[in-house]
């Protein structure tokens, strides 16, 4: 499909609306551990660094889906003229890829990410959007979901860097092997509320694959006060938390996957989750129980004018193997946020 021409999208949608900060708390459990630098924070956009290669976070993209699939195409198509530029290896998208889990959002999802097909690999995590009967809006009360119907496993099997799934049929658990900046990384990418049998398959992929550093993604993980969900502490304190939800089979919150799963294995190196609101941003650093510092962000846009503006969260990884810097660009007014929240540095060793 043919490049986006951004003058023509502005004109059909009309006015541009301006672009606000949001406010991002930054936390760790540590005081002595790694978290985004303020001293590297710069009024202007940071500088890519040749010898670079980049993840693209596609937040929350139900509302594209819903009302505004021109934007996923925007997105999507970015990554695509943009991919020798910034050495874009992976696309991972967090979770509510719909809003309502039906077919004409489903099909609005596969056009825009088929974009990326042949070109950039992507992986999915699911929301609860993404489940429950068509037009739920987000109950999740039953697991039923029209995922695999528009992207099947079969559709990821031909990549190289697919690795597979929990279960064949379904995309909802499913884990990609790829190389970059001369490390081995593993994205394990778990279902909405994961249950407790899609985290002991988790721990069996995270065991297999000891050498590679390993990003989790997952949808409800941690809050936008930059603690990680949890129902036993905080219960409804903290709007949102898949318990909150009953589906059915059960679920896990983020503290829970932490303690269950995610401390357990020195290669998990981040986790990345979107579903919350408010400012839609959070960053926590853990110690693990192997020493490893592990970073933990939320990223979400959908609360912004048009379900997201566009938004993109960008990780460079830097070729000196222990610096990442965190961006956030606009592709509908071609403009980075560089704001603390929006554009910092983490650095440690990779």
């Amino acid at each position: 499909m043919g490049k986006m021409n951004r003058r023509n999208f502005l004109a059909g949608i009309g006015a541009v609306l301006g672009l606000a900060g949001c406010a991002q708390v930054v936390k760790t459990d540590q005081p002595a551990v790694a978290t985004p630098a303020a001293s590297a924070v710069k009024k202007h956009p940071l500088p890519f660094v040749p010898g670079s290669w980049t993840l693209v976070i596609l937040p929350d993209t139900q509302y594209y889906s819903w009302k505004y699939p021109g934007l996923f195409h925007l997105q999507t198509q970015w990554v695509v003229d943009n991919k020798d530029r910034y050495n874009i290896v992976y696309v991972l998208q967090n979770g509510d890829l719909t809003q309502n889990n039906n077919e004409l959002e489903w099909e609005r999802a596969s056009q825009a990410l088929g974009r990326l097909d042949g070109v950039v690999p992507y992986a999915l995590a699911q929301g609860n959007h993404d489940c429950g009967p068509s037009g739920s809006s987000g109950s999740a009360k039953d697991r039923s979901t029209l995922m695999n119907d528009y992207f099947p496993p079969s559709r990821f099997a031909k990549w190289p860097t697919f690795g597979g799934v929990m279960e064949e049929g379904h995309i909802e658990n499913s884990y990609h092997l790829f190389r970059a900046g001369g490390q081995d990384w593993l994205v394990l990418c778990l279902e909405w509320g994961p249950r407790d049998k899609a985290l002991q398959w988790g721990d069996q992929i995270l065991r297999k694959f000891p050498k590679h550093k390993a990003i989790i993604m997952t949808h409800a993980y941690l809050y936008s006060d930059s603690t990680r969900y949890d129902w036993r502490k905080k219960g409804e304190k903290q709007d949102w938390n898949p318990h909150s939800y009953g589906t059915a089979g059960g679920v896990n919150d983020g503290e829970q996957m932490w303690r269950k799963m995610v401390k357990k294995h020195p290669n998990v190196f981040m986790t990345i989750n979107g579903h919350v609101v408010h400012s839609g941003l959070g960053f926590l650093v853990s110690k693990a129980d192997h020493g490893n510092l592990v970073n933990q962000m939320l990223v979400n846009f959908q609360m912004r004018p048009l379900g997201g503006e566009s938004l993109l969260r960008l990780l460079e990884f830097l070729p000196d193997g222990q610096t990442i810097q965190v961006k956030t660009y606009c592709p509908l007014y071609e403009k980075y946020k560089t704001d603390p929240d929006n554009q910092f540095i983490i650095k440690m060793p990779l």
